[in-house]
């Protein structure tokens, strides 16, 4: 009998289906896979037989033969093994080849740890193996951040493995508090996902919500960090970014100690930090790297970069089709006198160019990178020129657009980048028909969505709205870190001090 299960009782009741160990199960399973080797090895004196289970190509092949192999030929307590319990017993007992080696009793654990690289051992007898952590395969090397580098700071960044992410943030918190809990997710690939906190100021509750939300996550593949993210976030219909994510594991390690969660995904060259807030969207490395007074005018400049960004374009249309006004009259003057030849509205000029810029972003990031930047520059300076000498647009709405989308860039966290991208042409669609109090409608219900938000437990503008002043002196400015004493009450909710 090829497949023999065992019935197991479920910790909740319920049946559970479990498949013993048998390697010409794997054999049938994987007989049209050439890469996957399930190969049946013997002792030299007794001819103990076993089976070697594991992929080429993820292996390293020196730590294989030193760890699995080379007992079989230089250990005496396993050449004299006369049975595969005493082989198994000698092998996982008596061996010190190998230190990273675990008992398995579970086809599918089997399965999974030698597909993520892994070799084992099958002894069918005792329908158990045993797992060594062989793992060789190719990965990038640990470079500098992409995206958040910084002039003075550490120059190494997350990569796409999950074992070398965990040990970055090791490097860094060598506390025996520092706990990392590994999951798996997806029904075909089986990713493998890693959470990292600090038991000792971590607010479980917290942990306990993101393992309910990892566990519910019933899909065959997560190929994306969109998957993860719906998934994970506590409200997935706003279109504000409800996980940070970092490239930098001292930024990981820092979050981590004010009471944050990390979310390592295997395959991913980042992490996620959880709970979200928006205060902490808008801080960049370069904030805590600099003078506390430079680090507070980055980020001052910052925010009034966020506003106008969403709003100017909006208020050009208000201005220049209801409230006239509100303009010098030299300046009234001055645009009008430009747009005398051109045969759009205020509205159709703003909407079109704003279309084009996202283009012309878009465009810059599909093709390859040195293309893509000289198409940036072609675009935005001889195709909005091209459309001045035209008439097709007035010179004042390129003037808007552009300092608009400069302004948008300016935001350190991507997601929050695309979210504001959105929010620009509602509220340009609102002054449309509005002027001012279309704008202030926008502002208005921008406002009150930030105020609903809730995450893992803690609104989405704290500590910007919490009556707790003693975490407000890392928010809009940057004071000197001796006033970094109290980690936010909303999050480490029972260790709130972290400096004297």
């Amino acid at each position: 009998m090829l497949y023999i299960l065992l019935f197991i009782i479920h910790s909740k009741g319920r049946m559970v289906l479990q498949q013993l160990i048998e390697s010409q199960y794997l054999k049938n399973l994987f007989t049209k896979s050439g890469d996957v080797l399930v190969r049946e090895i013997k002792t030299a004196k007794y001819k103990v037989p076993m089976h070697i289970f594991c992929v080429d190509g993820l292996v390293n092949s020196a730590v294989f033969d030193q760890a699995i192999l080379r007992p079989f030929a230089d250990n005496t307590a396993v050449r004299e093994c006369k049975n595969q319990q005493e082989l198994y017993d000698a092998l996982f007992t008596g061996m010190a080849y190998h230190g990273f080696a675990s008992k398995v009793k579970d086809m599918d654990q089997l399965i999974q740890g030698v597909m993520s690289g892994m070799a084992g051992l099958i002894f069918d007898e005792l329908h158990d193996a045993i797992l060594f952590d062989v793992r060789g395969f190719d990965k990038r090397s640990v470079s500098e951040p992409s995206d958040e580098g910084v002039m003075k700071g550490a120059k190494d960044c997350f990569i796409e493995v999950l074992r070398t992410n965990t040990a970055l943030i090791r490097r860094r918190i060598r506390s025996r508090y520092l706990v990392i809990e590994q999951m798996t997710v997806g029904r075909v690939n089986r990713a493998d996902i890693a959470i990292a906190y600090l038991s000792n100021i971590v607010d479980m509750e917290n942990v306990e919500q993101l393992k309910k939300a990892i566990k519910k996550i019933d899909i065959d593949n997560t190929p994306t960090p969109a998957f993860i993210e719906e998934f994970i976030s506590s409200n997935r219909s706003s279109i504000f970014p409800q996980v940070m994510y970092t490239q930098r594991p001292d930024r990981c390690s820092s979050n981590l100690t004010d009471g944050r969660v990390a979310l390592i995904i295997d395959g991913m060259p980042f992490v996620y930090i959880l709970p979200c807030q928006f205060p902490i969207l808008m801080q960049s490395p370069e904030d805590y790297a600099e003078n506390f007074v430079i680090g507070s005018c980055l980020r001052t400049i910052r925010y009034l970069a966020f506003i106008l960004t969403i709003i100017l374009p909006g208020l050009y249309i208000a201005i220049t089709t209801f409230q006239h006004q509100m303009l010098p009259i030299e300046q009234a003057l001055s645009i009008q006198n430009a747009k005398v030849n051109v045969p759009f509205s205020s509205a159709v000029e703003v909407f079109g160019l704003l279309l084009s810029f996202e283009i012309i972003i878009e465009a810059g990031l599909r093709l390859p990178k040195t293309v893509g930047q000289a198409m940036s520059i072609v675009g935005g300076l001889v195709v909005g020129q091209a459309a001045v000498s035209a008439n097709l647009i007035s010179p004042a709405v390129v003037i808007v657009i552009a300092f608009t989308g400069i302004a948008g860039f300016t935001l350190p966290n991507q997601d929050l980048a695309n979210a504001v991208r959105v929010l620009r042409f509602g509220i340009a669609l609102l002054a449309t028909f509005f002027g001012f109090f279309g704008i202030v409608i926008g502002i208005t219900l921008i406002i009150i969505h930030l105020c609903s938000l809730d995450n893992y437990g803690v609104a989405y503008l704290s500590p910007f709205v919490d009556a707790e002043h003693k975490t407000h002196k890392d928010t809009l400015f940057r004071f000197p870190v001796r006033y970094f004493k109290y980690r936010p009450e909303g999050i480490a909710r029972d260790n709130h001090r972290k400096q004297k």
